[in-house]
């Protein structure tokens, strides 16, 4: 029989708390192990339950949910679901390593489909690895301003892995890892996965930037693609190639970046 999850919810509001526990009772493989109302009980809850998921609001007195995952530390830090009817600071902050954000108020299909996430998580994710990255990113909002998070350079585990997508009032996470290729278009970006567009308001540069470059390849002024993704290269025209993705989608690689594709991949096309 497969473990039950161990749940520790985390809300000042005492009708929010009873709503999380009786959603959460209403499967097998759920275990509530304690309610908190603040934050300083849920540092201390953490430590003594050691639940493996931490459905937590973000704005409470004296501790707010920021602080709490300071105080827990990365050695004790679980799986965590932010839920909560602000997203001006904490979509920002996480959109790069957060599980999900479930924003208030919220039908019972989001719910679940956030727990269906944290179950695949809990699965297969390097708990220390996602704890780590956490923090670092807790320690990092004081120096980031209003407008989002500044692009990143360096070791790969500072790139993105996750990215925010707003839709109607409602936020999403998408892994990177899923992402097909990803297309300009005017002041947005679309970001082909699984068969489905996803609109994000962000330029192709600044995205460019916050990916990890041993992964996603510019072919043009117009396309990155997931180098994972590319299936075969076919020529096209002048010099240039198509290359062609596992989704069957076409995308043309420019000239002038065949050679730095060269480089990447480490042989000749």
């Amino acid at each position: 029989m497969t473990a039950r999850i161990r749940v520790l919810v985390v809300d000042d509001e005492p009708l929010a708390r009873s709503g999380l526990t009786e959603l959460c009772r209403q499967r097998p493989d759920l275990e509530v192990v304690g309610e908190c109302a603040d934050g300083r009980a849920a540092v201390e809850a953490v430590k003594q339950l050691e639940p493996d998921l931490l459905l937590l609001d973000v704005q409470m007195p004296e501790m707010d949910g920021f602080e709490v995952l300071r105080a827990v530390g990365a050695d004790n830090m679980p799986h965590v679901i932010f839920i909560t009817a602000y997203d001006e600071f904490a979509v920002r902050a996480f959109e790069v390593n957060a599980l999900d954000y479930i924003l208030k108020p919220f039908d019972d299909e989001r719910f679940w489909e956030a727990i269906e996430r944290a179950k695949r998580a809990i699965r297969d994710w390097n708990l220390g690895e996602l704890s780590r990255r956490l923090l670092r990113l807790l320690d990092d909002t004081a120096d980031r301003d209003a407008g989002g998070i500044t692009p990143r350079s360096g070791p790969a585990d500072l790139f993105l892995t996750r990215i925010a997508i707003k839709d109607a009032g409602r936020v999403f996470f998408v892994r990177v890892d899923e992402i097909v290729w990803i297309e300009a278009a005017n002041y947005y970006v679309k970001l082909h996965i699984a068969g489905k567009i996803h609109l994000l308001r962000e330029s192709m540069t600044a995205l460019e930037h916050r990916l990890d470059p041993a992964r996603f390849f510019r072919v043009s002024r117009s396309a990155i693609v997931n180098l994972d993704r590319v299936r075969e290269l076919q020529p096209f025209s002048r010099g240039s190639q198509i290359v062609i993705l596992d989704s069957g989608a076409r995308v043309k690689l420019s000239h002038n970046r065949r050679e730095r594709l060269e480089q990447i991949l480490g042989q000749s096309l």
